[in-house]
């Protein structure tokens, strides 16, 4: 630990709470750089301007032994986010061609019917969950741009069960959450590698090759890896974050019923405030001082995106749910070379999951009290969404 006294960040007790955006800043006044002896212990960056730095920093700061705090420990490293220069560019151009904006708009229609669907389970009730459009559909669409379209439930349940175990530090857990997780991806690559008939994402993983050499089995395990368990998880958050700041703000609603073009503003804005992913994790790969703190080879730094945009010295009234900011050069996806891949789907999911719910049941409000906690405490987002609204008729038969 350094001499200088750090302020202390408990981000469990951030992320299951509202006011994180006071939270954020009352650990900050102490500085921008927080101490933290849970999750097995790791340095916070909590500035915008820190945070960016930070993330530009893969020499001093290294995502090759582990981007999660705590690491997730998984039988193979999940590529390319746990692969650091130059060999990560390699592994990150397989990829972005297929989730471009202009290839991701081919899945708007999936991604449409995808929300009708999970809306039809209660729109004739005139009340319900909307965390049931935020839980169904972006499991439903990633499943289907792989090629495993029924598999959107197991990819749920096995980045539940090896989230938990990393945060409670479950061994036994950990070792059979990995297993079951190694055993499903072994199954759907090894078929896509078979089935040269396929068109299809997890198919193109599977015969990726670099500089004209087939990555081979266990690298695109390790890329499907990131897929299944990044490809929905957090955009789950990012939706049910949205809808639920809707309902709160029955001004904003009004203005995007007016207005549908504001939406995607409303989406960035969303984003901002209740980043879903609020930290990801490096490894100090030397000793040097970060605004005056030492920091250790192989301490563990965190870099917390949530309360980078949160930050007043960038973003003013950060606190405030604000469609007109002049600007939102938010940090929501990340920074840097590691900045998601997946983000113009997140934006494509949440999106339609708004224009949907406001073409369906205009008049929703809130039906309860919102109580917010995820699975991993370095995730944000509201546990349920109650709300009640004019009953409307399903779209497809039951």
């Amino acid at each position: 630990m350094s001499e200088k006294k750090c302020p202390v960040l408990d981000i469990a007790k951030v992320n299951n709470a509202h006011g994180h955006a006071e939270a954020y800043a009352e650990v900050r006044a102490g500085g921008p750089v927080a101490r933290s002896e849970d999750l097995g212990g790791y340095w916070a960056l909590l500035g915008y301007s820190q945070v960016r730095e930070a993330a530009n920093d893969t020499g001093r700061l290294c995502s090759g032994l582990g981007s999660t705090i705590p690491a997730l420990g998984m039988t193979f490293r999940p590529i390319p986010v746990e692969v650091d220069p130059p060999e990560h560019r390699n592994y990150r151009r397989i990829l972005v061609p297929e989730l471009r904006p202009d290839r991701v708009a081919d899945w708007e229609e999936l991604t449409r019917r995808k929300a009708d669907e999970a809306i039809d389970t209660f729109i004739e009730s005139g009340k319900g969950d909307l965390n049931a459009i935020s839980r169904y559909m972006p499991p439903a669409v990633i499943a289907a741009i792989l090629g495993v379209p029924d598999d959107g439930p197991t990819m749920v349940e096995l980045t539940d069960d090896i989230n938990r175990a990393a945060t409670r530090n479950d061994a036994e857990g950990k070792k059979n959450a990995n297993i079951a997780l190694m055993r499903f991806v072994e199954k759907i690559v090894t078929e896509a590698e078979q089935d040269q008939d396929r068109a299809d994402l997890l198919t193109m993983i599977a015969n990726a090759e670099i500089d004209g050499v087939p990555i081979g089995h266990d690298k695109a395990m390790a890329m499907t890896i990131t897929v299944v368990v990044a490809g929905q998880e957090t955009t789950v958050n990012g939706i049910g974050g949205a809808l639920w700041r809707l309902g709160a703000h029955q001004d904003v609603k009004k203005r995007l019923l007016e207005d549908p073009s504001l939406i995607s503003t409303a989406v960035e804005e969303s984003l901002r405030l209740d980043s879903p992913v609020q930290m990801m994790g490096r490894t100090a790969t030397a000793d040097f001082e970060l605004e005056g703190v030492p920091i250790s080879k192989g301490d563990r730094v965190g870099l917390v995106w949530g309360a980078a945009n949160l930050d007043p010295a960038k973003f003013e009234n950060p606190e405030k749910f604000d469609i007109d900011r002049p600007s939102n050069p938010h940090v929501a996806f990340g920074h840097g070379i590691h900045r998601c891949i997946g983000e113009h789907l997140a934006r494509l999911e949440m999106r339609v999951a708004i224009e949907q719910v406001l073409a369906r049941m205009p008049d929703f409000e809130l039906d309860g009290e919102i109580e917010i906690g995820t699975n991993i405490p370095l995730n944000r987002g509201p546990k349920a969404i109650p709300v009640k609204f004019t009953p409307g008729p399903r779209v497809y038969a039951a």
